[in-house]
């Protein structure tokens, strides 16, 4: 039986912040992958995975199987963390959806603002998933950027409390630098997101919507502060 499973490169960065002997709820798991390699590990001994489709829950059910982890890995089907009770776990990791969407699961399960590890990836919506965790008693601790084919993943370490910082336009894109880990990484995807903003404001630029225009000042806004940390940056600066 095999007794390993190789992580992609940004589900391996959620594995890595997830403490020794937690207890694991991973929602959305699809393949249970994670969990699974987790137990394997050695890292912690039992998970829940939970999926809001059969079919998703399906295949993590072949996981647990394939691995011999019926008794580790619980398995359950329900709609974001509607069907696990807050003493069932520690921490929570949720991989691969949108902001929105996180914030939603979150709301409707406010015990995790209380003693909870968050393990967060949003695939989009970046900017309202920030916002609104600093607007709902959770605090942002680290963030990451995990380059993983032609994409860039960003990971949010986030539990209960209140967070010192207010978002800016340019903060609230890319996360404050009192949170970033100093890999790398970070000034190439800082350019790429530059490089993004930039475009949209020139797309913007003759619309006479006045939403439009509401939104292209504050991306102007972002755009300015982006340089400068980016020059920071490159001067070998941290920005603050």
């Amino acid at each position: 039986m095999e007794r390993r499973i190789q992580l992609t490169p940004r589900l391996r960065a959620a594995a890595d912040w997830v403490p020794e002997g937690a207890v694991l709820c991973d929602v959305g798991t699809d393949h249970a992958h994670l969990p699974a390699a987790l137990v394997l590990e050695g890292k912690i001994t039992r998970a829940v995975a939970s999926d809001i489709r059969k079919g998703p829950l399906g295949r993590a059910d072949a996981t647990v199987r394939r691995y011999g982890l019926e008794q580790q890995v619980s398995l359950r089907l329900c709609p974001g963390l509607e069907g696990i009770a807050p003493h069932e776990v520690d921490t929570v990791t949720i991989c691969g959806m949108g902001g929105e969407m996180i914030c939603s699961i979150l709301a409707a399960a406010p015990w995790t603002g209380t003693e909870t590890r968050l393990i967060l990836q949003p695939q989009r919506s970046q900017e309202e998933l920030r916002c609104w965790l600093a607007g709902n008693g959770y605090r942002i601790l680290r963030e990451r950027v995990v380059p993983e084919g032609k994409r860039w993943y960003t990971l949010l370490l986030v539990e209960g409390g209140t967070g010192l910082y207010r978002y800016t336009p340019a903060s609230a894109r890319v996360g404050h630098p009192a949170h970033w880990e100093r890999e790398e990484i970070r000034l190439p995807y800082l350019k790429a997101q530059l490089m993004k903003l930039e475009t949209l404001c020139r797309s913007m630029k003759h619309s006479v919507k006045l939403e439009d225009a509401a939104r292209r000042a504050g991306m102007e806004r972002a755009v300015t502060e982006l340089t400068v940390w980016i020059r920071s940056l490159e001067e070998g600066v941290w920005p603050e």
